[in-house]
């Protein structure tokens, strides 16, 4: 389970609720696609939309020994939440 956290008006930080005490948190900059997943302190994957193209294509490095289906569902989840317009065809 994916849960939004609103601190401010630009600051979100999603939980990613998993088994056991290691949940996922994912911070950083969400209107602009740049943020990070964290275990802890520890920075397991690394979400980037700026260096890559104007379309909806993102680079997702996960840390090697993390689920990388459950970063990329998690990313998608996110992206979802924080631009439900995005894509759509009218």
């Amino acid at each position: 389970m994916v849960k939004k956290h609103l601190f401010a008006l630009f600051h979100h930080r999603f939980t990613v609720d998993v088994p056991g005490p290691d949940d996922l948190e994912a911070e950083g900059n969400f209107t602009d696609h740049e943020y990070v997943f964290r275990r802890g302190t520890r920075t397991v994957a690394t979400v980037s939309k700026r260096w890559f193209s104007w379309t909806d294509t993102y680079g997702v490095e996960v840390d090697s020994g993390e689920d990388p289906v459950l970063i990329l569902a998690s990313a998608v989840v996110v992206d979802q939440a924080c631009h439900p317009d995005d894509g759509e065809r009218h």
